[in-house]
């Protein structure tokens, strides 16, 4: 720095020193200042904390290449009159403002922070719904459990009564891929009272319904001895409206009929028992 007199002002020294550009005379009165002077390491600190925000108030500009070269090629020679020595240790040395550049990134780190809360709630309650849905269809299932055993209890009574008679019915092989279906039929001889608990029969649509046919003999013709849809467990019951439905007959046999079509004549053949 050149100035005009030999007694320079404090503040200045201090300015400089902020700056940078002090020669080592002006070092050594700033050193003096400060021991008789305290208050201007106060003021040393000031102007350090607006010198480092100076950068982020002014526009990013990347220099041309000559520019660039000139500025390294001066940064790398040595300052004319500068002391070797470094300098007096009770001067605060300037504090690099790349020190505070970590400060700029606080929003960006608070919003992350905050998206990943929000993902976090949101998996939460994404998994919250699929353990509701999970309880669902537990429970719904255990319903379902509960109908069937009490089906099966309603069975298991019948089959505990004298005289009942199990038939044994298979269907037939309309699809070699699929499953055959199967089913037991529960009667009393000369009970009207029918019972069937079947496995692996399709379900029906409203246009069609499933009828049980008796053959009491070789040459007799089937017998029409009522029609039923199974519940969700297989099992159905009605009322024969024949006595001889339940009379030991030689054959039992299940068709497919629309319930409109008459009962003299049976319908495609479903499943049927063998003697």
């Amino acid at each position: 720095m050149n100035r005009p007199t030999n007694d320079p002002n404090p503040i200045d020294l201090v300015a400089g020193h902020i700056l940078g550009d002090l020669s080592p005379e002006e070092v050594a009165q700033l050193n003096q200042a400060l021991a008789e002077t305290p208050t201007l390491h106060e003021e040393i600190a000031t102007f350090e904390e607006a010198f480092s925000l100076l950068p982020y108030d002014l526009p990013i500009a990347e220099p041309s290449a000559s520019l660039k070269d000139k500025i390294l090629s001066a940064a790398s020679q040595p300052i004319a009159g500068a002391s070797p020595e470094p300098a007096p240790s009770n001067v605060v040395s300037i504090a690099s403002p790349r020190q505070r550049r970590w400060q700029r990134w606080i929003p960006a780190i608070s919003a992350g922070i905050a998206a990943a809360a929000v993902v976090a709630l949101g998996v939460s309650q994404v998994q919250l719904s699929r353990q509701s849905e999970q309880i669902e269809a537990a429970n719904a299932e255990l319903e379902r459990l509960r109908s069937e055993l009490q089906a099966n209890q309603a069975t298991i009574a019948l089959l505990n009564q004298p005289d009942v008679q199990v038939h044994s019915l298979v269907g037939t092989p309309s699809n070699p891929d699929s499953r055959l279906a199967t089913a037991r039929l529960l009667a009393k001889p000369g009970d009207v009272s029918v019972t069937i608990v079947a496995q692996d029969l399709p379900k029906l649509s409203s246009d069609r319904i499933y009828r049980l046919w008796a053959v009491a003999t070789p040459s007799s013709a089937p017998m029409y001895c009522g029609q039923f849809r199974q519940d969700e467990t297989g099992t159905a019951q009605w009322i024969a409206p024949n006595a001889a439905c339940t009379q030991n007959p030689l054959q039992l046999l299940i068709t497919l009929d629309a319930p409109t079509d008459p009962t003299t004549s049976a319908g495609p053949l479903v499943m049927q028992s063998f003697g």
